[in-house]
């Protein structure tokens, strides 16, 4: 079985960087362009991607990242980086100082008590602080890559919207991303019963014509239109009193 931790530290290990991966670079550029205030905490941090960006723009970051192996990667790309060793449970005994922006790319999903663990950023966000969430959307597509990779669940704005009211934050931004993510994806694991593997086309050489179209796609329409449906949520939240 595929588990998160193998498959990131796979395509972490074959791209090298992630200006190689269509998808994944320009989610970072887009979530760079989101970033408010002069100091961020990437929760799940992976191989230190967007830290390092973040970090050559002169905001200061931290990184909370259970995976000994992207850590490493991440000290290879940038041994600057502070990056403690830890799951996402653990970010109020990790981190003593409040931040103006919390980052979670791709991991509220995997935790079982994601309001408790909404509850647990709000204590590290100054006042009007901002939450930056990227999940899975829509539930329906729910299938043996997201049990394999220990997805709890894919989301619906109802309820990421709920969620973050719960726990004093106002939704300032909410919307879909990677449209033609879906169509594949429904007809592999719903209709053909099998786990679609993404890995193999986000590593192949950027030279390749199918990479470089897909390229072009997501950085200048998914990147920059909001296309009403998609694979994934984008949201961004205010801390509120």
């Amino acid at each position: 079985m595929q588990n998160s931790e193998k498959y990131l530290t796979d395509l972490y290990g074959k791209l090298g960087n992630l200006e190689k991966d269509f998808r994944n670079y320009n989610l970072t550029n887009l979530i760079i362009s989101k970033v408010k205030g002069k100091s961020v905490l990437d929760i799940g941090c992976g191989n230190g991607y967007l830290l390092d960006k973040l970090s050559k723009q002169g905001k200061i970051t931290f990184g909370i990242e259970p995976n000994k192996k992207l850590i490493r990667l991440a000290k290879n790309l940038n041994p600057e980086l502070n990056i403690y060793k830890g799951d996402a449970g653990e970010i109020n005994k990790l981190i003593k100082t409040k931040v103006d922006t919390v980052t979670m790319i791709d991991v509220l999903e995997h935790i079982k008590e994601d309001k408790l663990q909404i509850r647990k950023i709000r204590d590290c966000l100054v006042e009007k602080g901002e939450l930056i969430i990227f999940v899975p959307a829509n539930p329906i597509l729910y299938g043996k890559r997201d049990k394999n990779l220990g997805h709890y669940r894919r989301y619906t704005k109802k309820r990421l919207i709920s969620i973050l009211k719960e726990n004093n934050f106002r939704v300032k931004h909410l919307r879909h991303h990677n449209m033609l993510g879906v169509i594949p994806y429904f007809i592999s694991e719903k209709i053909l019963k099998k786990e679609m593997n993404t890995t193999k086309l986000r590593t192949k050489d950027n030279k390749k014509l199918l990479n470089r179209i897909l390229n072009i796609w997501f950085k200048y329409v998914e990147n920059n239109i909001n296309l009403g449906f998609g694979f994934s949520l984008l949201c961004i939240a205010e801390k509120i009193e």
